[in-house]
């Protein structure tokens, strides 16, 4: 596994200990549960530098988890996570990721960033789904009333895509709608402050 994965190094010891498990009873690819803006085929592709889209897409549903907008992103300002919470649920897509891509993709979700990850990989149990999923439960918590202005209208265009690709699947998304409207009244406030000075 060290030597066919060599970008293991790279990751927490939490995050390389659920991805060898993973890979350890499927090696060819790792099934993914995305909840944001992954979910968006043509922002994903586009994302993944053309090589892949959502292979073996499959909608479903994460019991005992909520989504937040609540993780800090240098390119998005704030992205989405998860967190327990055993009454909520959270619907989203599971997909393949082939091992060949995974350093691409992990890079990507700033799983691969050292000492400062911005997301952690953990394993979630989906219905139906044969093989271990794993998901992506962020690091850097960040409040949105605390984002600057150009930081909250990178998220909001962030919620928008993610918006898109929730559509797409027919998932349940009436959480980023909400999230939609908190950010745009608080950019529509921040906009405002900014005009009074």
């Amino acid at each position: 596994m060290e030597n066919k994965i060599a970008f293991l190094k790279k990751m927490t010891p939490d995050s390389r200990s659920v991805l060898e498990e993973c890979t350890a009873v499927k090696a060819n690819s790792v099934r993914f549960f995305s909840y944001g803006s992954n979910m968006n085929e043509k922002k994903f592709t586009h994302d993944m530098k053309n090589k892949i889209g959502l292979v073996n897409k499959t909608t479903v549903t994460l019991t005992g988890f909520k989504r937040t907008l609540s993780n800090d992103s240098e390119g998005h300002g704030a992205a989405f996570s998860i967190r327990a919470s055993p009454s909520d649920r959270v619907e989203g897509v599971c997909h393949d990721i082939p091992i060949e891509l995974l350093e691409v993709f992990l890079r990507k979700e700033g799983v691969l960033k050292g000492d400062a990850p911005s997301y952690r990989l953990i394993k979630v149990s989906i219905p139906y789904q044969k093989e271990p999923i794993l998901t992506l439960c962020g690091l850097k918590p960040v409040s949105l009333d605390r984002l600057s202005l150009s930081k909250a209208k990178k998220a909001l265009n962030y919620v928008k895509e993610s918006i898109k690709g929730a559509e797409c699947n027919d998932v349940e998304h009436s959480d980023m709608v909400e999230m939609k409207r908190e950010l745009k009244d608080i950019i529509k406030t921040k906009r405002s402050t900014r005009d009074s000075r």
